[in-house]
């Protein structure tokens, strides 16, 4: 723009200026609404302030309307520079303001620019004013005479152009010459308006910067645009708005007369919409509260126009989730916005909009660092370690949550390292904490979920949220579910796997079965003849029974006799128990002494506590509780409770009405009986703990005979020469879920599985991490499935707010956070997958649905090479014959593959593990056992059974040894119970694939319908490929393996054939070769099968074809009965906890539900 043109010296004289807006500096002033101000200006000197921008947790600030005073906009301590940088003059469209400037601003780290015409530069002198006059100059004491003359003697001496001097005289009047000049004073005006502090913070001055609350918010990336907007109300789907005349508009009435009714009849609100670089969002200027998150995907459109938007000077965005129409004040507003959204939709946020791979909403991210986890040990702690580094949100995402799980084990911190106490510890300092739980259906599951909501927000409620989906009636959801395993830490740390945080999950490469833990006292006479309770004979008795499983969702309360174990022992040593030296000294809390309880006499044991009620009182109540199922509060918005939602009445939909009154009164006798037991060992002078320090916490249960009271004194001979150490699985923790299931999770110190009679289920699971762009895009599910729970159940309260996403630009790793030794990070490449439709997500189009997952796995099975390695949680995949009821092609994708090599004559190998025995409740050959009949039928009809199974669709394709490529296999242990042998399967919860050592699909999904097709449960998950590789051989040829999917093959492979903790020179580096596969792999499952059906009689086994002979089989006297020593001797040939998967058990058997059964009439889908 040429030399810098002084405006006071040259030209006209001061009348062309208004200077109404000074203001003596460093005064106390009073606004209108009586807040106090001071008035300070900065000179041009910037105040020295090392921030850039606000910090990413102004976010959480209490928001405020747009008029307060003490609302913050800008970053504290910054200039704001300031020019005029273009001008267009259009003198016959704009008469009276031809002259329109492009202003370009620099804030921190942020630069901008609007254009503004004469007419906008006079609204904001004249409000500001209007501002100024309603100043209330406080009564001249002497200090403020002198401050004023002070100011007057000052500013004789000073530069008008210090102050913001107005330029009178209206564009029309300028000469063509004079626009220069017009340029650099409104450029000045704007620099020493922008220098004083009650003048920069109006808001008349934010809305012509075009700034809100979020434009300078660390990682939210650059500053976008914004403006004050018209918003239609009901516009978020088509027709919801204004008047449709009973649908006549959508038919025979032209396309103007549609629009301008739906115009004139529809309601429009002021919103300040904000656009960032990958969403929208909106906030009301009455609140200052961010309305709604819109998050840019492929469905994202703007159309405008009269015909497509119905508005002349407005437009329509859409996405997936929403469609928003708003109106601007000019037709050159609505071209910007236009303008604007369609730049972002071309660049910053293409990687959304595009066509991804897999058909994923997310594009694959590059030199990604993440790790993986086997089994609940490693997977817990680094979840731990990074929630105890966040610095501002975590994200969870479970479909099942114990608050009590101990995240580090032993307990040797005490409560340190509980998961609520974490999540408190971390809300107490200011992390805002979002949890999203599936909302179980009560008949169904014992997961209780309200339990979990309300002990986690109790302890800190205004910065841990909860809520919970779907409300099953309202959004007529009953079979589905959220299955989604997720946490993230300040959207830059995901984890994502299998593993829930919750009971049983917790498990390392041992999978003890014992537990026994600090308490241990001598057996009884007779005890070691008594049969240990396990998924092959859950009652225990000495008898056989054929009884699998017991009501895996049955809920119920049952207080044991105490857990003791021989002090002496049978000179067994017991790989699978923690010597007492080797564990450390814990350091527990008051709250987590051993447990001893007394059952109350009026409360009857074994039964649930919903159906403690005679039969009339269910018939009475059982019509309304049918009523209930269609009722459904809104209590999550009502602005006035804290932390409480619609849970608190709808949670009670499923189950009928009871006697509230004794419900009450079992329940406090019920917990009077649980404190009892916390403090029962706190004065005994006997108990004796490992280094003088108490136990960690546990249950062990009472008779109710038994009076176990705190005494000083006196010994208890319950207790005398008791020895201690820590648990590993507290109370609750410690599970079977074949034998039994979940009770009362309220009280989760209490013991429901017997310790001296049953052992735990071990666990096998696997998880993994990712950060950076990847962490960013699982954040972003869970933000999307968050904002649209908030909007469909707590849309008007407050309390809950709207996330927004941080930006993928320019962000870095939290030095701080140390979740996992940098040894085991790998730099892969990831995509995020997942499986959601409109229920799940919020989607506007019922019939979209994502399958990225299921694409995925498709696509590996079918480009990979040398062998697929598969642990899933079932198998429930058919052929593509348009007969079968199972939908997902993963089962196809394997046919094909494995006829490909078979034509070729190329070595391919598939290897399957899976759980023995599925986890639901019944009896084999009963009729409660269906459930559990029906998801065998579906597994074993996908294996080997029936024409659309994979290995009979393989034989009849003329591959007699099927095996040669496929195989099926499943994980067992055994230990010694109060001398006695007992084993238990091993339940494989894993959802994994790696092909040829270099990519890896690892997340929530299992292998079937209900997963993978995306309109049914919700999942999430990552496939990673390596970028960093090693030299070796695969099916006898020179091959690369990946450092990522390599090495976790080769640790899930020690630890499946026993190689972990023993010095071998066994290799597993060629998983395709014939030796591994036959002589190491297939011969080790094999021998471990023999060995544990002679040793026990466990089942499932290929000796049980029919449930006669199952019957027969079982009775036979297993080994461990008969010779303790020869079975002792045989176990000592186990290596590892590999087993086949038998694929002749009750082969003879139609395991299909009874039509006329409950199970029978409901649909297929629930299973498959």
């Amino acid at each position: 723009m040429g030399d810098k043109v002084d405006p006071k010296t040259d030209g006209d004289g001061d009348s062309d200026y208004d200077e109404e807006l000074a203001i003596p500096e460093e005064s106390l002033i009073t606004s209108a609404e009586g807040g106090e101000m001071t008035v300070t200006s900065s000179d041009g000197v910037d105040t020295i302030s090392s921030l850039q921008a606000l910090p990413f947790q102004s976010l959480y600030d209490t928001p405020l309307k747009f008029k307060s005073p003490q609302r913050i906009v800008f970053i504290p301590g910054k200039e704001i520079a300031v020019d005029i940088i273009n001008n267009e003059r259009t003198v016959t469209t704009h008469l009276l303001n031809p002259n329109l400037y492009t202003i370009q601003f620099q804030h921190g780290d942020f630069t901008w620019t609007v254009q503004k015409r004469y007419k906008h530069f006079h609204h904001l002198h004249s409000q500001l004013k209007i501002f100024r006059a309603t100043l209330k100059i406080p009564f001249p004491t002497k200090t403020h005479r002198e401050r004023r003359a002070s100011f007057k003697h000052g500013t004789k001496g000073k530069s008008k152009s210090s102050l913001p001097r107005f330029p009178s005289k209206p564009d029309a009047l300028l000469r063509y010459d004079q626009i220069e000049r017009r340029m650099l004073e409104l450029t000045d005006y704007l620099r020493n308006l922008l220098r004083i502090n009650i003048y920069r913070n109006h808001h008349e001055t934010a809305n012509f910067l075009e700034v809100s609350s979020l434009s300078f918010v660390k990682e939210l990336g650059v500053k976008g645009k914004e403006s004050l907007v018209k918003k239609r109300t009901g516009s978020t789907q088509p027709g919801r708005a204004g008047c449709n005349c009973c649908g006549l508009l959508d038919t025979v009435v032209c396309v103007r007369c549609s629009y301008l009714c739906t115009d004139v009849c529809g309601r429009w609100r002021d919103r300040w919409l904000v656009c960032k670089d990958s969403f929208l969002c909106y906030i009301s200027p009455k609140d200052g509260r961010v309305r709604s998150v819109i998050l840019i995907d492929s469905g994202f459109e703007v159309s405008s126009g009269v015909y497509t938007s119905g508005l002349h000077r407005g437009l329509v965005v859409i996405t997936h989730s929403r469609q928003m129409a708003i109106k601007c004040d000019t037709r050159r507003d609505s071209k910007e916005w236009i303008a604007f959204l369609k730049d972002i939709s071309h660049n910053q946020a293409h990687e959304f909009i595009q066509r991804n791979r897999m058909g994923s909403f997310a594009p694959v991210r590059l030199d990604t660092q993440a790790a993986w986890f086997v089994d609940g040990s490693s997977y817990m702690a680094a979840v731990a370690e990074a929630m105890e580094n966040a610095k501002e949100e975590i994200f969870i995402a479970d479909w099942w949550l114990s608050p009590e799980i101990y995240m580090k084990r032993p307990a040797i911190d005490g409560e340190h390292w509980r998961l609520d106490k974490i999540l408190q510890r971390k809300a107490i300092q200011g992390v805002k904490i979002f949890v999203l739980l599936y909302k179980e259906v009560q008949y169904a599951l014992g997961i209780n979920s309200y339990y979990s909501k309300q002990c986690l927000v109790k302890g800190h409620h205004e910065n841990i949220k909860v809520l919970r989906h779907p409300d099953h009636a309202k959004a007529g959801v009953f079979l589905w579910a959220h299955h989604e395993k997720v946490v993230v830490v300040d959207q830059t740390y995901a984890f994502v796997g299998g593993i829930d945080l919750c009971y049983g999950r917790w498990d390392d490469h041992e999978h003890r079965l014992v537990d026994l833990g600090s308490i241990s006292q001598a057996t009884s006479a007779g005890q070691g003849l008594r049969r240990s309770q396990t998924s092959s004979n859950p009652s225990g008795d000495i008898q056989p029974l054929m009884s699998l499983a017991v009501s895996a969702n049955a809920v119920g309360v049952s207080l044991m006799n105490a857990a003791v174990i021989d002090k002496s022992g049978d000179g067994q040593s017991n790989p699978n128990l923690i010597p007492i030296q080797e564990i450390q000294e814990p350091m527990i809390s008051e709250k987590d002494f051993a447990l001893i309880s007394q059952v109350p006499d009026n409360i009857k044991r074994n039964t649930p506590e919903m159906q403690r009620k005679n039969i009339l009182t269910k018939m009475k109540t059982r019509g309304r509780g049918l009523l209930n199922i269609f009722h459904s509060s809104e209590e999550e918005n009502e602005a006035d409770d804290d932390y409480d939602d619609d849970d608190d009445d709808d949670d009670n939909d499923i189950v009928p009405p009871v006697n509230e009154e004794v419900i009450h009164e079992s329940r406090q006798q019920a917990l009077t009986a649980n404190k009892q037991a916390k403090v029962a060992f706190e004065g005994d002078a006997n108990m004796a703990f490992i280094g003088g320090e108490r136990p960690a916490p546990t249950a062990v249960a009472s008779s109710e005979k038994q009076k176990v009271k705190k005494k000083k004194s006196k010994s208890n001979p319950l207790i005398d020469g008791l020895s201690g150490s820590a648990k590993l699985w507290i109370g609750k923790d410690y599970v079977n879920f074949i034998v039994k299931d979940f009770n009362d999770l309220d009280m989760p110190y209490q013991d429901f599985i017997d310790r001296s009679t049953t052992p735990r289920m071990p666990w096998h699971d696997i998880g993994a991490l990712v950060q950076g762009a990847a962490a960013r895009d699982v954040a972003r599910h869970f933000i999307q499935r968050w904002n649209a729970v908030k909007m469909e159940k707590a849309k008007l309260n407050h309390l809950y707010p709207c996330l927004l996403p941080k930006s993928y630009q320019d962000f870095q790793l939290n030095p701080h956070v140390k979740a996992v030794d940098e040894s085991i990070i790998h730099n892969v490449d990831c995509q995020v997958l997942r499986s959601v439709s409109s229920w799940s997500a919020g989607f506007l189009d019922s019939e979209l649905v994502e399958q990225s997952i299921h694409e995925a796995y498709v696509d590996v099975i079918t480009k990979a090479k040398h062998y697929v390695y598969i642990e899933n949680q079932f198998f429930i995949t058919q052929g593509t014959n348009s007969a079968s009821v199972v939908r997902n092609q993963v089962g196809d994708a394997l046919f094909k593959r494995i006829l490909r090599a078979y034509k070729e004559g190329s070595i391919f190998r598939v290897y399957v593990v899976m759980p023995l025995l599925p986890g639901f409740e019944g009896e084999v050959g009963q009729s409660t056992g269906t459930a559990l009949h029906a998801i065998t039928h579906w597994n074993y009809s996908s294996i080997c059974r029936g024409k659309d199974s994979l290995i009979q669709r393989l034989k009849d394709a003329g591959i007699s040894d099927t095996e040669e490529y496929v195989s099926f296999y499943g994980l067992r242990n055994h230990s010694v119970l109060h001398g006695s042998l007992v084993t238990e399967l091993i339940y494989v919860h894993s959802k994994l694939l790696i092909a040829d050592d270099a990519i890896v699909i690892c997340g929530s999904a299992n292998i079937n319908d209900r997963s993978l097709l995306g309109k049914r449960d919700s999942e999430i998950a990552i496939i990673v490929q390596d970028r960093d590789f090693d030299s070796c051989t695969m099916a006898h040829e020179d091959f690369v393996s990946g450092r990522f999917g390599g090495s976790l093959r080769r640790q899930l492979f020690s630890e499946h054939l026993g190689l972990l903790d023993s010095d071998h020179n066994v290799n597993i580096n060629d998983p395709a070769s014939d030796y591994f596969y036959r002589e190491i792999w297939m011969l080790t499952a094999a021998e471990n099968t023999a060995i544990y059906e002679e040793v026990f009689h466990c089942i499932p086994s290929d000796q049980a074809n029919s449930f006669a002979s199952l019957k027969k089989y079982q009775e036979e006297m297993p080994l461990c009965h008969s010779d303790l020593t020869a079975a002792t001797k045989k176990l000592e040939g186990i290596k590892g906890h590999l087993v086949k998967l038998p694929l002749e058990f009750l082969a003879n058997e139609t395991l299909t539900p009874n039509p006329s059964s409950v199970t029978g009439m409901m649909p297929t889908s629930l299973w498959t």
